[in-house]
């Protein structure tokens, strides 16, 4: 009777958790703040009469980066398109090797199977689904009652990262970061079992596409493991622990391999542009513990960042219950507690202590305050709903003791955040009837905690504890929260124009004015030759800034269209301006061209200059092509043969038929990128680098069908790691998963 209550109980948790994220999935809104794009002119005629888009830092990135790449992930299902290689960026750049991308986030997996708009909210409803019951059942499984796990769990689903931040790559990883706590414990307690759970766990972080927040979570277990230590004051099972994650963590490392082999080759060859600048948290930020919506004017742009130092106002305003029962907490779980808080106070004053200082240090350079900021509402929530636990079951004379600490605490730890953030607020320059006014959740919260503190003084309840605790917390998270959450009204994601559709109409690149780096329009199925989600190949990269003050260069990569303005046809483009043909004009300015004198895509080149690596100076659109790897003389005056790609064209095999031809090197005006192969009628053919960044491949005398295929090493190396790890972990997880106990029958 006792277990089916209990499994009653636990179900009903699971289903009370299920709320918010329903109504997040049910929005007719989608979770992205696209409405930057409404402001650029591909698409502002579909903007209302006096749209203004809201000053919101993130939009730049939602805009140009991440919705394109959802979008592609769900264009690439329905197409039954390759994933491995994406053509309308640049001359075409790697995709799935970006890691970025997040193409095998379990997170994703609703891009693949339902339609665009359906599969963004969906994508959102799963990662804080999925936060909460893994907060929950790591709740259960460190001893805590159902109630109370249920508290802990709406901490962490409701959080500033998990609302504000579940749209980019820290909400695929950190849904699973209680179950790395929970596998992290069972090690210390010297279960060398519990490696395939963390191996699994970590594989699971490593694909969601953010190596910032699975690095700063990874040091967070080893803040934890070691207070643990020091909390223990002892180091038994020490050894086994240290084994335990070695074994994990490369067993991890394995699983991830199919996605780190080609991330490993394409940070050799390019990298990702940061897309906004990391912002700076100050000491007066701290006042967002009580109140994160009042920022100074000044921090407007770095809002959400400040959002994220708030931890929940029940877990800040019921410390001083932890510390009025701590005496009484069982030994062990009062240091497993302890542990938790030092090691998120470890990692939270991070970005306070060194603040920008770590930016000219390579590779640190991506870490921002957002990754420090990732584990104090849950560490701070459970040690609050351990503290509420041991309050439900003292003893009478312990309970007037604990009372007696309680009204001597309660003072000190409510007057100093609610007074010390109106102070703050005010030293930050908020207007002083903002800063008292922003105090009134607080003031709110702790009538709500005096009164559930009363009621189970009077009657000890756990469930009342906790299911008011939750509301109380839920409430409070939702009610700061919910203004800020990112969200665009259906009809405003990027919308067809007349522009879109006559720049589709090409059927070419796009490209031409310098404002085109800004326009994803790529997003509405136009290719262009600018990558504004930030992808730079390093050989893209220096062509790219060569053809600045040498636009002839561009009419060797099959640019067709050009939409420039009537400056750049005045600067750059003025010499090439007797070959353009108006197809266009725009009445936000800008005039849409023709080159007549530009390269077909595929066309067959007879003379050239060979160099033995890559230099961007060398490239003059005066002097025949350089050349990696090819003997052409430099020079030819012979005809050249006709060159095109066949209809059965896809994003990782393209064919090119040749007439007749001398020998020469048939140069495909895609960029050449380690994993393209070739062949010339069937024969095997070494891919050649053509001015550095396109692609190139010689051939004889005569007619040919060549064909290039993206077969990346890296990716079969990969899988081949990725499946026998997988198998490897999943033989070892076999015996915890039939192992006969109760779901929760907690930790030692």
């Amino acid at each position: 009777m006792r277990s089916r209550q209990a499994l009653i109980e636990n179900i009903l948790c699971f289903a009370l958790l299920a709320i918010v994220p329903v109504v997040i999935g049910l929005s007719s809104s989608v979770p992205l703040a696209l409405d930057h794009a409404l402001t650029l002119p591909p698409w502002e005629e579909a903007a209302p009469a006096g749209f203004q888009a809201p000053p919101d830092p993130f939009a730049r990135i939602h805009t140009l980066q991440t919705y394109p790449w959802h979008y592609f992930l769900h264009h690439v299902a329905e197409a039954r398109e390759s994933v491995l290689w994406n053509p309308n960026e640049g001359f075409g750049a790697p995709f799935f090797a970006i890691w970025r991308t997040r193409v095998l986030s379990p997170f994703s997996i609703p891009f693949y199977v339902f339609p665009l708009g359906v599969a963004l909210r969906l994508s959102v409803l799963l990662k804080v689904l999925v936060s909460g019951w893994c907060a929950y059942y790591a709740g259960r499984r460190f001893g805590l009652k159902p109630a109370l796990a249920l508290f802990v769990g709406a901490a962490f689903e409701l959080s500033a990262p998990m609302l504000l931040w579940s749209s980019l790559g820290m909400g695929d990883v950190l849904p699973w970061f209680p179950l790395l706590l929970l596998a992290a414990e069972r090690l210390m307690l010297g279960d060398l079992r519990a490696w395939p759970q963390m191996a699994l766990t970590l594989a699971l972080m490593g694909l969601g596409g953010d190596p910032e927040t699975l690095c700063t979570s990874a040091v967070f277990v080893g803040f934890y493991m070691l207070a643990r230590r020091l909390r223990d004051r002892r180091w038994a099972h020490l050894r086994m622990a240290i084994t335990g994650l070695a074994i994990a963590v490369l067993f991890a490392l394995g699983i991830c391999a199919i996605q780190l082999a080609p991330y490993a080759e394409f940070q050799q060859e390019g990298s990702v542009r940061p897309l906004i600048e990391q912002a700076s948290l100050r000491l007066s930020h701290l006042a967002a513990l009580v109140a994160p919506g009042w920022s100074a004017p000044q921090d407007a742009g770095a809002a959400r960042h400040i959002a994220l130092i708030h931890g929940g106002l029940v877990p800040l305003l019921l410390l001083p219950l932890w510390f009025a029962v701590r005496r009484f907490v069982n030994k062990a779980l009062r240091r497993r507690v302890e542990a938790l808080c030092m090691g998120a106070l470890a990692l939270f004053i991070v970005p306070f202590a060194v603040g920008r200082h770590w930016v000219p240090i390579p590779y640190l350079d991506a870490f921002g305050p957002q990754h420090f900021l990732i584990a104090h509402a849950f560490a701070f929530a459970f040690l609050v709903a351990a503290g509420a636990e041991e309050w439900n079951e003292l003893n009478p004379e312990r309970c007037r003791e604990a009372v007696r600490r309680l009204m001597r605490l309660i003072p000190a730890f409510w007057g100093a955040p609610l007074c010390g953030g109106v102070a703050l607020l005010l030293l930050a320059g908020a207007p002083v009837f903002s800063a008292f006014a922003s105090m009134g959740l607080p003031l709110l919260v702790c009538a709500g905690i005096i009164v559930l503190l009363l009621i189970t003084l009077a009657r000890p309840s756990v469930r009342v504890m906790g299911y008011g605790l939750t509301a109380l917390c839920a409430g409070a998270l939702v009610w700061t929260f919910w203004p800020m959450m990112p969200r665009t009204p259906s009809q405003h994601m990027f919308p067809e124009t007349r522009m879109l559709a006559s720049l589709r109409s090409f059927q070419s690149r796009i490209g031409g004015s310098e404002a085109l780096r800004g326009w994803p329009v790529s997003a509405n199925d136009v290719p262009q030759v600018f990558c504004p989600s930030g992808i730079e190949l390093n050989r893209y990269a220096g062509f790219i800034e060569r053809a600045k003050g040498d636009p002839f260069l561009l009419r060797r990569c099959g640019l067709h269209g050009l939409l420039l303005t009537k400056d750049d046809i005045k600067g750059a483009y003025a010499p090439v301006r007797a070959d353009l043909n108006i197809q266009d004009v725009y009445p936000a300015g800008a005039v849409l061209f023709r080159d007549l004198k530009t390269r077909p895509r595929a066309s067959m080149l007879y003379q050239g200059r060979r160099v033995d690596h890559f230099d961007p100076a060398q490239l003059n659109s005066a002097l025949p092509p350089l050349l990696e790897g090819s003997t052409l003389p430099e020079k030819d005056v012979g005809p050249a043969a006709n060159a095109w790609t066949e209809d059965s064209e896809t994003h990782d095999l393209i064919s090119v038929q040749i007439e007749k031809t001398r020998p020469g090197v048939l140069v495909l005006s895609d960029a050449w990128y380690p994993g393209w192969t070739a062949t010339v009628d069937g024969n095997v053919a070494e891919v050649i680098p053509v001015d550095g960044a396109l692609r190139g491949v010689e051939v004889g005398e005569g007619e040919h069908l060549a064909v290039f295929s993206y077969q990346p090493f890296s990716f079969e190396l990969g899988k081949w790691i990725s499946a026998f790890s997988a198998v490897c972990v999943l033989i070892s997880l076999k015996p915890l998963l039939f192992r006969r106990r109760h779901p929760f029958d907690g930790l030692s």
